[in-house]
């Protein structure tokens, strides 16, 4: 089988300690990278992610980023239409300097694609809380919603004016001023929410649990209203529903239980609450639509540019994704399916089985990407099987992730893997402008 693209991540501070030079070489010779892109806009979490230490930064044995802070340099000029602006670095050993610059210079001497993620979250949570409470994404009585551990508790909502501005003119500056081959985003949608309590990977349980997360601002309210649904009938009945998944009453914990214990599948849940269905409907809307508008911002910037969809969750679709329905508005979708770094082969079928999906959705004229685990508890021996599974789902590319946690023995597993795999790499073309 033939792949286009084996692509590798790096972080500012991976420049900054090992050198970019040591960084692009390493990937070449340990695993035959034909593609590097840099995390340029990084959410707050510690690095390296559930390891105590850095395997092989020789200046630091971890590092926690800012907050939703932006490692190159944008014209605020392309901000005019949303009060949010960029955020950067104040850490000594990376404010002032442009490392997106700092990678393509390097790269394109080697011939490499290159790239630039805007990751999960894009603005500092503590100043939106303070400055632009409104653009907070709600739960349906009125509460900031967010995730647990990765992602900052508070998330922008993205029928937010201010917010559909910033993120159009974050990713037309960043293809209009770089010499880049593509843009990647892994940015959070609509909070997903958390499952209900199961022993079991339960469709109800996924289902209800986005009454954990949102939107009901008052952006929300608006655009529903647009679009024809009745709002104030979805609050008051999606209230209804969050009593129940938070067990508010005792009558409440009851009903949880039945829906908890019983085998009503999601659909049968759907035709009991049209409401619930038609929230669900118009988060998906929603979504596509900031698709569009990233796509055409991107575009807009250079046509030649590649928009790659990273996702980020189990179950997009709680988000808000619709992969058909987005299909028209990304190049190329990489599925950041982590299941090597777990040690367990088993959970290797997972991988599998959203990839599958992710290409029944996109079709064959959108290249997918399936990520690698090479960090955590993936071993070298994981890594191989996983390459070796991946070799029969008709993939276009994988992407490593990430450097930053990877042993150089698991790097060289990748290259490995490839080779029991039969999988080979078709020579790239350097788009370099130079």
């Amino acid at each position: 089988m033939y792949i286009k693209e084996i692509a590798a991540s790096l972080y500012p501070w991976d420049i900054a300690d090992e050198g970019v030079e040591s960084c692009v070489d390493n990937l070449i010779h340990l695993c035959d990278v034909n593609s590097v892109y840099l995390v340029g806009l990084m959410h707050k979490e510690k690095r390296p992610l559930d390891q105590l230490y850095y395997p092989h930064n020789p200046k630091r044995k971890f590092y926690i980023p800012e907050d939703s802070r932006v490692y190159y340099q944008m014209d605020e000029a392309n901000f005019v239409k949303t009060p949010l602006k960029p955020l950067y670095s104040k850490e000594t050993f990376l404010k002032d300097k442009d490392w997106l610059k700092e990678l393509i210079g390097y790269a394109r001497q080697k011939g490499l694609k290159v790239g630039v993620e805007i990751s999960h979250t894009i603005y500092d949570a503590d100043i939106a809380e303070r400055k632009y409470p409104e653009i907070l994404q709600k739960n349906v009585y009125g509460m900031p919603v967010g995730g647990d551990k990765i992602i900052d508790q508070r998330i922008l909502c993205p029928n937010h004016e201010y917010v559909r501005e910033y993120i159009k003119a974050l990713f037309y500056d960043t293809v209009k001023n770089n010499d880049i081959d593509f843009i990647q985003s892994c940015l959070v949608m609509f909070y997903e929410g958390r499952a209900l309590r199961n022993e079991h990977d339960n469709e109800i349980a996924n289902v209800l649990g986005t009454l954990h997360g949102g939107c009901f601002c008052e952006s929300c309210g608006v655009k529903a209203k647009q679009m024809g649904y009745d709002w104030d009938k979805i609050q008051h009945d999606m209230k209804k529903l969050h009593d129940i998944v938070t067990e508010r009453e005792l009558s409440d914990m009851m009903t949880l239980r039945l829906l908890e214990q019983g085998n009503l599948l999601a659909t049968g849940l759907l035709l009991e609450h049209p409401s619930f269905y038609q929230w669900l409907e118009f988060r998906t809307r929603s979504i596509t639509e900031l698709f569009k508008d990233i796509y055409e911002s991107i575009k807009k910037a250079n046509t030649k540019v590649e928009f790659r969809y990273n996702t980020y969750i189990r179950y997009p679709e709680l988000g808000g994704m619709n992969f058909a329905g987005i299909r028209n508005y990304v190049d190329s979708v990489r599925e950041s399916d982590y299941s090597e770094q777990s040690g367990d082969l088993k959970r290797l079928e997972l991988k599998r089985t959203k990839i599958l999906k992710i290409r029944r959705a996109i079709g064959y004229d959108k290249d997918l990407i399936a990520a690698v685990g090479v960090r955590m508890n993936a071993n070298e021996d994981i890594i191989r099987e996983s390459l070796k599974m991946l070799a029969k789902t008709g993939i276009d590319g994988i992407s490593l992730g990430h450097y930053d946690g990877a042993t150089f023995g698991r790097l060289r597993a990748v290259k490995e893997g490839m080779l029991e795999g039969e999988i080979n790499l078709q020579e790239h073309e350097n788009k370099s402008k130079q």
